[in-house]
């Protein structure tokens, strides 16, 4: 499937294969139920955008998402149970079958970051800030309290810092190429 460009997509990508990333952005989704794309954008918005958005402009985002985050959760929810079924399925044809969802899984969570990405470009996002830690920081606070997830700091801790850590090597990385 050919999609149009997306600066959020590549970044994404990037972050995504830093080393703790993918870990704690699963246990973000799979033991508190946030979604990994808003988390990416968070990181986005800060790092490549030095940008904050207000609790609003959250809420607006996680409604732009919510269509697509059925949508995810189905394909996981399906890729799961085929990967973990008692049914006999000669392995192989599991082990293909696993991967098409998943390639239709990718397909769906990127659609929904060009939903994003879309829905961004509308605001006004004039909340602008020197520091990508504050801004990262601003971003992840003003998204759980959008979401209305009553998560206190100390228990998703370990992930965001985690992703603390490879927002440092990310930028170390951009700028050594530049």
């Amino acid at each position: 499937m050919q999609f149009p460009d997306s600066d959020f997509w590549q970044f994404s990508i990037h972050f995504y294969q830093i080393e703790g990333v993918e870990q704690s952005c699963l246990e973000l989704q799979n033991r508190f139920n946030l979604n990994v794309n808003l988390i990416l954008f968070c990181y986005w918005l800060a790092l490549e955008k030095k940008q904050t958005l207000t609790i609003k402009q959250w809420i607006h985002l996680i409604d732009t998402a919510s269509g697509w985050d059925e949508i995810n959760h189905s394909l996981r929810a399906s890729r799961n149970t085929i990967k973990h079924s008692v049914i006999s399925w000669p392995e192989d044809f599991k082990q293909q079958t696993i991967r098409a969802v998943l390639d239709i899984e990718l397909c769906t969570e990127h659609m929904q970051q060009l939903s994003l990405e879309q829905c961004w470009k509308k605001m006004d996002t004039s909340h602008t800030s020197d520091s990508c830690e504050s801004s990262v920081s601003n971003n992840i606070n003003s998204y759980l309290s959008a979401s209305r997830r009553d998560i206190a700091d100390e228990i998703i801790k370990p992930q965001l810092l985690a992703l603390s850590n490879a927002s440092r090597v990310y930028m170390k990385s951009k700028h050594e190429k530049t």
